[in-house]
Order: C-alpha cells, then structure tokens, then sequence
C-alpha cells in the first residue's frame, strides 16, 4: 500500500458523514468533539514548540476514535480494535492506527517525538462525557464505573496502571508546553 494511500484522511464533513452513517448516538458525537477541541489545542501548541503533528490526522481521529463504542457496549468487543478495523477498510488506515490506541497506548513506543496517538490518547482521558476534567477525576470516575462493579479482578489493577501511564505521557506533554495541565480548561474556555 502507498504511502497516500496508508495517509489518506477524511475531512471534518465525511467524519459526521460516517458517524452519522454508524448511528453513533449524540451524546458519543459530542464527547468525541471536546476530545477534538481538546487535541487540536495540544497539537496547535506542542507544533509551536517544535514538535510536527498532523492537525487534519488529529481531528479525524478525535471525531471518530468512539464510532464503534456502542457495537462494542452490545458485543463486548474492543471498540478501539473494532474502529480500527472499520477505518482500515473505509480506507482511512492510518486514521484507525491512530484511534487504536486511544484507551491503551502500544507498550515499546518511541518517547521522542510526541505522536498523535499519544495526543488522542491523553485528550480522551481528559475528557469525561462533554467535560474537560483532571487525570484525577477521570480516573476516580473509571475505578467506579469499570473496577468497583467489575467480575474481573484484574480490572482495578489495569486501571491503576493505565492512570500512572497517563501520568507519566501528560508530564512528557507538558514539559514542551508554557502552561500546566490544570490550565487546560481555561484555555479551551479563552479559544471558543
């Protein structure tokens, strides 16, 4: 597969194209809108300071990274695997690579350069429903709603992991950036 191919992306109208062509119910849609606002911001300030993210790449996979949610909610399946799948054969490969990862990142990645899966990784943790909230809430809301009333008893564990990974990826953010996390809703406030 060429390399435009792999590069293709869709536009802002073909992603509400598909998410409404998918069903994705409104309250999906409008999360995965605040995580594009949320990554779009990140992205705009980290290329300031040197870093080269793809802003079309980004909104896209902002926009999209739920389409399967709710097939996954009905099926148990991965919707972030599911997602990748659909994205793949749509013809939007690199656009489902991204969105792959935005509930776990791949283990043995690159610390340098920030990627825009990191970006759509940490952007939806940040986002609880249509809310921009710190690590903090976010991952006290998850231990409550996936590790308290889970049969798996591993799942608290793997959250436990995940909240100190994304720690660790929001200090990498942050530490190319002129403003701390807790700014972060003041800031999506101060561009609308």
């Amino acid at each position: 597969m060429n390399s435009e191919m792999k590069r293709k992306v869709p536009s802002v109208d073909q992603c509400y194209k598909l998410l409404k062509q998918y069903r994705v119910p409104d309250h999906i849609i409008q999360h995965s809108e605040i995580v594009c606002k949320v990554a779009v911001l990140l992205a705009d300030e980290l290329n300031k300071q040197g870093e080269n993210l793809s802003i079309p790449e980004i909104e896209a996979a902002a926009l999209l990274h739920d389409i399967t949610k709710m097939e996954g909610i009905e099926t148990r399946k991965d919707h972030a695997k599911t997602g990748k799948r659909l994205l793949a054969e749509l013809g939007f490969k690199r656009i489902g690579e991204i969105m792959a990862e935005h509930i776990k990142l791949k283990e043995g990645r690159s610390p340098r350069p920030i990627s825009e899966e990191e970006i759509i990784n940490y952007s939806d943790k940040r986002v609880m429903h249509t809310r921009v909230v710190t690590l903090e809430e976010r991952f006290a809301d998850l231990q409550k709603r996936y590790g308290a009333k889970s049969l798996d008893k591993n799942a608290l564990e793997r959250i436990r992991a995940l909240e100190y990974e994304t720690y660790e990826l929001e200090n990498r953010i942050f530490s190319k950036l002129n403003f701390p996390p807790e700014e972060l809703s003041n800031l999506m406030i101060a561009r609308e």
